[in-house]
């Protein structure tokens, strides 16, 4: 079992009674800090200890948001195996998360039993929470709040930001913070895997519950790893970490299971390399090694439909590997650019079809629907020569792969009015069909935006963030916090 730290008991809020329901006692209430406002911890006990199977508890939204309340079941096992129950006397703590900061939150905690009759015994709770002082998180230009109208699929989304060492930043549809980091880091590589957010922090692995607590997963330092970089994106069976080496600037990807284990590695220097000999071009004349950012890695995905790795090579190309043996299935990329030159290499090339754009230095590579998605940033190669096409825009694109035609078609695109330039960084996810959120971390070199995108193409939110390079939120995501079943 992991250690973790819980608030102590003399960090009390409030103490409430509460009524016993026939059949089933509740003890005592209390309510205790966490490490962040957006924390705090329900103590009670119950007194059917055989018959206890989950605890769940309800944010309500404040009032006029059109966001959903946050919903959290934790399941008996669960709440044991982190030291929460305990089965000797009943005692239970229950983490409440993604509270709002400074302000009263009606909570609702529901208890479960089976038993001759499965029963739920229920109680509210106030939890007043400490301010938090968020800088521009806490206070985002607003120039287009939550439609109230608006149906969304998502509610809660992950900044990935590495300005303050606070990485990851959960705010709401509202523009409101619900969660900040409590590791001490600032890492652009950050995702949710396994019920967690995992993180990167020098040559080593974090995994953050959404209790606040933080352990060491893996440091990766005896396989070469010198440091992380970019994201972490979902694979086959893990995550996928971008990873630089002793020898390789932003050019390997480690996947790696929920207790660190590597499962694989793709070393696209060596890929790359290997199909331009057998195609009779010199790889030296593309293939770099460290510290040269001959590659620059910045997401990758994985295509269920053909069991492919999808890489984005900012400097590049998007290049789809055969997720098992490495082999190359296709590219698709800018003709102008420095690539393109090797016959090589131009012969995995996908045909653009007829008014489709190629992705140009592109980020945030995902694969909704078995169309891939990404962020065309629209600005040309740093260090490849010829730098190809650089535009005066970016625009987030969607592409049919059609592998028998070996054709690639632009089926969706979304071009603001007035259009913004996002020269680096940022980021464009799906989650239901049409339900986009998009992250402008370089909006035209003066602002982060963050802009939702509903089902029926109407701009849901417009937030403004101050700019601090890419590290207000390099990347955005959507999570779902409103029915999470921890078990």
């Amino acid at each position: 079992m992991k250690m973790r730290l819980i608030a102590p008991l003399g960090a009390l809020l409030c103490l409430l009674f509460i009524a016993a329901e026939p059949g089933q006692i509740v003890g005592k209430v209390k309510l205790s800090e966490g490490p962040t406002p957006f924390i705090s911890f329900v103590n009670t006990s119950v007194s059917d200890v055989a018959g206890f199977r989950f605890a769940q508890f309800l944010i309500s939204p404040k009032t006029n948001s059109a966001t959903r309340p946050i919903k959290v079941r934790y399941a008996r096992s669960y709440l044991e195996a982190r030291g929460y129950f305990d089965p000797q006397n009943g005692n239970l703590t229950i983490p409440v998360f993604g509270l709002y900061a400074g302000r009263a939150n009606r909570v609702k905690i529901n208890l479960g039993f089976s038993g001759r009759f499965d029963h739920v015994t229920g109680f509210g709770v106030n939890i007043t929470t400490p301010a938090y002082d968020g800088g521009t998180y806490s206070n985002p230009t607003v120039v287009q709040s939550r439609l109230p109208g608006t149906t969304l699929s998502y509610d809660f989304i992950l900044l990935k930001a590495f300005a303050d060492p606070v990485t990851p930043i959960i705010i709401d549809t509202d523009a409101e913070v619900r969660w900040v980091g409590t590791a001490g880091v600032g890492s652009s590589a950050s995702g949710l895997f396994d019920n967690a957010f995992y993180l990167t922090s020098g040559t080593s692995l974090l995994r953050t519950e959404f209790d606040g607590v933080t352990t060491p997963v893996a440091d990766y330092s005896g396989i070469g790893v010198t440091g992380f970089h970019h994201n972490i994106d979902p694979g086959r069976e893990g995550v996928i970490l971008d990873a630089d080496t002793v020898d390789q600037t932003e050019s390997v990807n480690l996947e790696v299971d929920a207790t660190g284990n590597v499962l694989r590695t793709w070393k696209l220097a060596d890929i790359i390399s290997a199909a331009m000999i057998a195609g009779g071009d010199d790889p030296s004349q593309f293939v770099f090694h460290a510290p040269t950012d001959w590659f620059h890695n910045n997401a990758c995905t994985y295509r269920i439909s053909d069991d492919s790795l999808i890489v984005s090579s900012r400097e590049n190309f998007v290049i789809a590997l055969d997720y098992d043996s490495g082999n190359i299935k296709w590219i698709l990329g800018d003709p102008t650019k420095h690539w393109y030159e090797f016959p090589s290499l131009r012969a995995f090339a996908l045909t653009l079809a007829p008014d489709t754009l190629p992705p140009i230095g592109q980020h945030a590579v995902s694969m909704p629907g078995d169309q891939l998605l990404l962020f065309d940033d629209g600005t040309g190669s740093n260090f490849q020569q010829p730098p190809g096409e650089t535009r005066n825009y970016s625009a987030p694109r969607k592409y049919q792969i059609d592998l028998g035609a070996f054709e690639a078609t632009e089926t969706w695109h979304y071009y603001p009015d007035p259009s913004v330039y996002s020269p680096f960084c940022s980021s464009v996810y799906e989650d239901a069909p049409d339900n986009y959120v998009i992250d402008y971390t370089l909006g035209d070199n003066i602002f982060t935006g963050i802009v939702g995108l509903d089902a029926l193409g109407n701009v849901a939110f417009n937030y403004r963030y101050e700019l601090n390079g890419c590290g207000t939120a390099w990347n955005a995501i959507q999570i779902h916090w409103e029915d999470l079943r921890l078990d």
